[in-house]
């Protein structure tokens, strides 16, 4: 089975979601995450996740898309709920056994927490999957325009965050290039405890980092041979305009956060 990882691909399509203004869509996902932070129970989270799956039901994003996004995190998600499960001992202690004490107010916080951070990486993937990485780098831009006069470079920051986010899939196929070549050479990466498995992936990592070494250094010497230089007035080929979509979609993320506001 090939190494997959959706993390800075993305989905072409045409839904309403697609069609969003790029600055739109990074400045709702910094409300929806300001939303999911002040929400203080499950119903507060659980109108956000019917949200979250009306947006990709809109997107027409296949759904084992997102479940491979949330794959490599898995273990992230878990990790709160573990915690808690040591840490917080109020409520009524449900099973004892020696020093590991499960309570409904462990379980309560550990699973508050696993579904605010699910919600928060799933509100992620969602602008990544129906946001392409040029339009990405030119709603950063626009973004981060008016720091200019302070010496920011917005448009230099905004390339590099989106060479980044396409870096992503790039590095995992050559990681999965990689193992394959050292399985084949007899390498072994399933058996034993994890720090075997650490060690048995170091092979894996040191040509990695060399290849990802020789590619940045073959995408500067293409945008050297390109006259490309920081600074400047840069035109677009496709110029950033709102539409109505774009205030309608605004007015309801701004609705839903007035709602978690209120329930405070």
């Amino acid at each position: 089975m090939a190494f997959e990882i959706v993390i800075g691909q993305y989905h072409p399509g045409q839904s309403l979601i697609h069609r969003l203004d790029p600055r739109i869509k990074l400045t709702l996902l910094l409300a929806l995450t300001f939303a999911i932070f002040l929400a203080d129970g499950f119903i507060g989270l659980g109108v956000l996740s019917l949200f979250l799956l009306v947006c990709i039901a809109l997107s027409a994003i296949p759904a084992r898309l997102v479940f491979k996004a949330l794959a490599p995190m898995a273990v992230l998600l878990m990790l709160p709920l573990i915690l808690n499960i040591f840490l917080i001992h109020s409520g009524t202690i449900l099973v004892s056994l020696g020093p590991i004490t499960l309570t409904t107010g462990g379980l309560y916080q550990g699973g508050f927490v696993m579904l605010r951070l699910l919600l928060l990486l799933v509100s992620a993937t969602l602008v990544t999957l129906t946001t392409s990485p040029i339009a990405f780098c030119d709603a950063i831009a626009a973004m981060l325009a008016p720091l200019e006069r302070f010496g920011l470079p917005a448009y230099e920051v905004s390339m590099m965050i989106s060479i980044a986010l396409r870096f992503i899939p790039t590095l995992a196929e050559d990681f999965d290039r990689i193992r394959k070549a050292q399985r084949s050479r007899g390498a072994v990466f399933n058996i034993g405890g994890p720090i075997r498995r650490l060690k048995a992936i170091i092979p894996c990592l040191v040509p990695l980092f060399s290849q990802s070494f020789q590619q940045a250094e073959d995408l500067a010497q293409a945008m050297e041979s390109r006259c490309y230089h920081a600074g400047g007035q840069r035109t677009h080929y496709h110029e950033l305009r709102y539409a109505r979509r774009d205030a309608i979609a605004s007015l309801l993320v701004a609705a839903l956060l007035a709602t978690m506001i209120v329930w405070l």
